[in-house]
């Protein structure tokens, strides 16, 4: 439905937009919203859009930005709830949980292949892992902590997976004649992906 035309704070028109932009976009994907689509989903201007955000990318990046400072608070509340410690379950757990939604999957799927700026689709990363590094060096002593080299490898194999399984799933089930549908395949995908990640992060020693 169009949304009618009214006056607006700036914040409050931007955050419209935002939100209207992320609706459109979960239900037609990324390729086929444009910033019209957007200001009349509103209730305001074309040009009104194109002055907050410039380009239809450059507002999908904000979008994207917005759920990824969801997402990040999301991790770091499971990094309060495990006092620090970034468990590989934990971890995994936080990344399916986002995943499950196929609309943050497209938009950061989108983002990464039409960004300019290398790393914008990925904003927050390097912070993440300080986040972990630091919650390590908290509870385990030296001689056990992995090395900041280390905690990288893991982050980004369990976004590498994760995201990967996340886009292919639906195809790479069905080719191998499981229904796509069953709970039951993320959750052994998981399991999987768990155990070799704490077995990563612990140097090679079997997870406890």
């Amino acid at each position: 439905m169009t949304g009618q035309r009214r006056r607006r704070a700036p914040e409050q028109a931007r955050e419209e937009i935002l939100d209207a932009a992320a609706e459109l976009i979960a239900q037609y994907g990324p390729d086929g919203v444009g910033l019209r689509r957007v200001a009349e989903a509103v209730g305001i201007s074309h040009g009104l859009v194109t002055h907050y955000f410039g380009t239809y990318q450059a507002l999908v990046r904000a979008v994207l930005q917005r759920e990824n400072e969801r997402q990040r608070e999301r991790i770091r509340e499971r990094m309060r709830a495990d006092h620090g410690v970034p468990y590989a379950d934990g971890m995994t757990g936080v990344l399916f949980e986002t995943l499950a939604d196929e609309r943050y999957v497209r938009l950061f799927a989108w983002s990464s292949l039409h960004s300019e700026d290398v790393g914008m689709s990925s904003e927050g990363l390097s912070e993440l892992v300080d986040a972990i590094e630091a919650g390590i060096r908290l509870v385990l002593p030296d001689t056990d902590r992995p090395d900041r080299d280390r905690i990288e490898a893991v982050v980004l194999l369990a976004l590498s997976a994760a995201y990967g399984f996340a886009l292919g799933k639906r195809s790479w089930l069905a080719g191998l004649g499981h229904d796509p549908a069953d709970p039951a395949h993320d959750t052994a995908f998981r399991a999987a992906l768990s155990s070799v990640l704490a077995t990563h992060l612990s140097g090679g020693s079997a997870p406890q």
